[in-house]
């Protein structure tokens, strides 16, 4: 499985908004969704929480003001 960078990022702006509990797969669908209009499957997010060590390094934290909507 491949996870794009806007899907890694978007995931990262759900978990540091602290809105949701990110073990809340439903809720951090809809938010990644309201946020940052990015559709995460179930599986993205498993992949995610799974292999998220490497995606960091890939991808980075966030923490950059990057507008990924118009990624």
């Amino acid at each position: 499985m491949r996870i794009s960078e806007r899907k890694w990022l978007s995931y990262i702006d759900v978990q540091e908004s602290g809105l949701v509990n990110m073990f809340d797969i439903t809720k951090v669908q809809e938010l990644a969704n309201k946020m940052n209009q990015i559709q995460l499957t179930r599986e993205d997010i498993i992949y995610i929480m799974k292999h998220y060590g490497k995606l960091k390094e890939k991808y980075g934290i966030g923490g950059v003001d990057i507008d990924i909507k118009s990624m």
